[in-house]
């Protein structure tokens, strides 16, 4: 099936150069697979950026309290750990600028091109290279592209009667301006949402604000988050020998590698220990019970903080398991308490996490768009190619999540590399994954997410297609993965040689 969205309006030079390389994203990915493709010896690349600066989502995001939930040293390039963490989770800040001074000591932060925001990205048969648009109308070509978009694109509104016709300020987390709360000063604020954001933000302007509503569907498992600031003396000793944060990062591969193994009896047992003790920092009997976890650890994204908790002992903040009806010009109208009056209402509801590249208009061979062969539910071979998209390739795809994502996206940028490097070495026209492998893989794939209980579950809608169908959990660990990526699979790929293609 042809795409069928409009082109942006295209600004053509006289003879558009082909790239070797075409990246889409300067995220923690994108930047990632420059510098693993420059380590290869391929240089004529370019990432384009449709944000005003680097660093993805870390970027984008500005909401307050905003944190990683990965400890910092694992949270980062293997090639790179002699960055000066200031604590053991980064907030937003210091990850920016862990990606940008990433760029620039390994030589890519040149081949950036800010503002530029890909639209559309069309392969020519004929030519076997890829064309890409942006929202500008400038044209790029190159005959390989690496989709480092992520998963984190397009905020998700929530389906709530009457939601624009709040008559104070609305804003949803992905979409905060800027590190200025005052608007928030002395205001009755509701949040709607209690996943990863709303456990971050909750706690950083609950002191600011006036009263504050938080308003629950489902609640999460909350962990304790041990995030210590690394005074003078610990930074010292980090610095100097980097066998100790060589060590805590094994540790932290090591946990992370259990914690993925939801069918341990055993951890999971310990993990429910750790969020009931956690959950007892709430001082009202009743609201501990309202916020008790009843899905299965895993059902859901599991969410770190200390500080959550007892955020709800302040006076002034509410929490509200009422169903909401309706938003009015003054606020929620929930199911039996009626009106909640509201200044400010904030969505911490999360992104459509299952578009991955599709939010971009991309058509493969024969005009067929990649939004139509997800329309069931996104899938690809080992999470980074699709049969139909020769030389296309993606981090942080389908089936790719869980664990470190910087450390998942690292594996992913070297198989990339392989790849890409595999073409230009051998002067081949075209690399396509064939069908019949990317079958063979999801109907394994899918057997595998199957047997993980937690997932059988509905818990975290942002895991799955509108389908159903499980898009974005891997059901195999980081460890497991990376092996599972450094297997010669070139047997499961058809090329094409130039010649072949004149």
């Amino acid at each position: 099936m042809e795409s069928t969205d409009r082109m942006p309006a295209v600004t053509r030079t006289a003879v558009d150069p082909v790239h070797d390389v075409i990246i889409i994203g300067a995220g923690p990915g994108g930047i990632c697979a420059a510098i693993l493709l420059a380590e290869r010896g391929v240089t004529d690349v370019v990432v384009l950026e449709r944000a005003a600066g680097i660093g993805g989502t870390w970027f984008n995001n500005r909401y307050p309290g905003l944190a990683c939930d990965v400890p910092s040293d694992l949270y980062s390039y293997s090639f790179f750990q002699d960055y000066d963490w200031s604590r053991t989770f980064a907030r937003r800040h210091e990850m920016c600028a862990y990606v940008e001074e990433a760029a620039a000591r390994f030589g890519v932060s040149d081949r950036v091109v800010l503002d530029a925001g890909v639209e559309t990205a069309h392969w020519d048969e004929a030519a076997c290279l890829w064309t890409l648009v942006t929202s500008a109308g400038e044209v790029h070509r190159a005959r390989t592209v690496v989709g480092a978009v992520g998963m984190f694109n397009e905020p998700v509104r929530p389906d709530i009667p009457g939601l624009d016709d709040f008559g104070g300020t609305l804003v949803h987390t992905a979409e905060w301006t800027g590190d200025d709360v005052t608007f928030l000063e002395g205001k009755a604020v509701g949040v709607i949402g209690a996943a990863a954001s709303a456990i971050q933000l909750v706690p950083a302007i609950a002191p600011v604000v006036g009263r504050l509503e938080a308003f629950h569907r489902t609640p999460q498992w909350v962990f304790p988050k041990d995030d210590a600031v690394f005074d003078e003396a610990e930074r010292a000793r980090r610095r100097a020998d980097p066998s100790v944060v060589a060590a805590l990062r094994q540790q932290s591969v090591d946990f992370v590698d259990r914690l993925c193994d939801y069918e341990n009896e055993g951890l999971m047992a310990e993990l429910r220990e750790k969020g009931l003790a956690n959950l007892e920092a709430l001082e009202d009997r009743a609201l501990r019970e309202a916020m008790r976890p009843l899905l299965p650890i895993g059902a859901q994204r599991t969410l770190l903080s200390s500080e959550y908790y007892p955020t709800f002992n302040r006076p002034g903040v509410t929490l509200v398991t009422d169903p909401i009806v309706e938003i009015v010009e003054a606020g929620i109208v929930t199911a039996s308490d009626g009106l909640h009056p509201l200044d400010v209402l904030v969505l911490a509801t999360g992104y459509a996490a299952h578009k991955f590249l599709s939010v971009i208009d991309v058509v493969g061979r024969e005009g067929v768009a990649l939004r139509e062969v997800w329309k069931d539910g996104a899938y690809a071979y080992k999470g980074m190619t699709v049969d139909g998209f020769p030389n296309l390739f993606m981090l942080y795809g389908p089936n790719t999540n869980g664990g470190s994502i910087i450390d998942k996206l690292e594996t992913q940028s070297r198989y990339v590399a392989d790849k890409i490097a595999h073409i230009l070495d051998l002067d081949l026209a075209s690399l396509e994954v064939r069908t019949d492998a990317v079958a063979a893989y999801n109907e394994k794939l899918l057997r595998d997410l199957g047997a993980v209980a937690a997932w059988r579950v509905e818990g975290s809608r942002y895991f799955r297609a509108p389908s159903g169908r499980i898009v974005t959990q891997c059901p195999y660990n980081p460890t497991e993965y990376d092996a599972l990526t450094r297997v010669d699979d070139l047997a499961d790929y058809t090329s094409r040689p130039r010649e072949a293609a004149a």
